[in-house]
Parts: structure tokens; sequence; C-alpha cells
């Protein structure tokens, strides 16, 4: 059943993560996570802070999965 379940799948839908952006304020430390946006990278230059209006910069691009139901 291995070699069939590799060839043809298992029958269970294929989970994908969840893509987030995190944004770190230069002034006040704040991190904000938010979904990501086509064009964001690490090291650029993020929104105002809402905190302090400080300049943000996001300092991670990352995936994270639902948990999974048992």
């Amino acid at each position: 059943m291995g070699l069939l379940n590799s060839l043809f799948g298992s029958g269970k839908k294929e989970v994908k993560p969840t893509i987030y952006t995190e944004q770190t304020c230069n002034s006040c430390g704040d991190v904000v996570k938010r979904p990501f946006e086509d064009g964001d990278y690490v090291f650029k230059p993020g929104l105002a802070c809402g905190k302090c209006s400080a300049t943000t910069l996001i300092t991670a691009v990352y995936g994270q999965y639902p948990p999974e139901k048992h």
C-alpha cells in the first residue's frame, strides 16, 4: 500500500502553511506579526510603528502550519 500512496497520494489534502511577516520597531522594539504581502523581504523598511510612530523594519518572514486535528 505504501507504493500506491506514494504514486497516487494518500487521499489526504495537502496542508499549506500560512506565511507571516514580522515587523520590529527601530525605536521602541515593538514586534508586529501580520500576513505576508507580495514584495515583503527581511530588512525591508516597514510601516510606521503603531505605538511610537517610528520606522519599523521587516525582521522575519516565515510559514506557520495550522495545528493538527486528531
